[in-house]
């Protein structure tokens, strides 16, 4: 049976935990990587909700991603499609999270919590590339693909030690999965989670000592 799940004190803890993502999205420079193409850009904003989601659990974590969502869509540069890509990766990443810390009696379960998370973001991050982001930016932009391409091989071109990479309109999804998407999200889901594993164990310290109990984030 479902405990306190509307509880104030949890309300307040979401909402902190969604206004630091927001805060990290755009407040916090993003980084752009020269390895990488120029439209790719390191952000921090999914540290707050994966500490949410071991926090709280994995409801909690996905809420967390809705209200990041919601929040930057008017801010939005990207037609919508960045944010959209980010939801697609944020809520199974969390939920899934949330779920296997929550949920599940295994032994060492923040290491298959934190590499499950790392799996679905790698995932989730070519499946929004390949189906979204590039098919949309290559009816939506002036210039189409070639204006992808350009943007790109510069990077490609660093990658592969200074040689002249041929992309064409034909090969480019693979160079671009396999020697920008794979490789930037490794990174970027690599940092998130090893900050978030000493923040998390020391804020778990802080979050039993006010009182918000297991029972409390318990499901069921």
């Amino acid at each position: 049976m479902k405990k306190n799940f509307f509880s104030v004190k949890r309300m307040c803890f979401i909402g902190i935990f969604a206004a630091l993502s927001v805060i990290f999205y755009t407040v916090v420079p993003k980084i752009k990587m020269p390895i990488f193409p120029t439209f790719l850009e390191l952000n921090f904003s999914m540290i707050p909700i994966v500490i949410c989601s071991f926090m709280l659990g994995p409801i909690d974590g996905g809420i967390c991603v809705l209200l990041r969502f919601l929040v930057k869509l008017p801010m939005s540069n990207t037609m919508c499609v960045g944010e959209t890509a980010d939801l697609l990766i944020g809520l199974p990443v969390a939920v899934v999270a949330g779920i296997i810390y929550h949920h599940t009696k295994w032994k060492h379960k923040e290491v298959w919590a934190f590499l499950f998370a790392f799996l679905i973001w790698e995932i989730m991050g070519v499946f929004t590339n390949a189906f979204i982001n590039i098919p949309f930016y290559k009816v939506m932009i002036p210039g189409g693909m070639n204006a992808i391409i350009g943007a790109s091989s510069d990077a490609f071109n660093v990658i592969s030690g200074g040689k002249i990479v041929n992309v064409t309109e034909k090969n480019f999804m693979f160079y671009y999965l396999t020697c920008a998407v794979i490789p930037f999200n490794a990174i970027i889901s690599g940092i998130v989670l090893l900050i978030t594993w000493p923040v998390h164990k020391r804020l778990k310290i802080l979050y039993n000592q006010i009182g918000y109990t297991k029972e409390e984030t318990d499901m069921e």
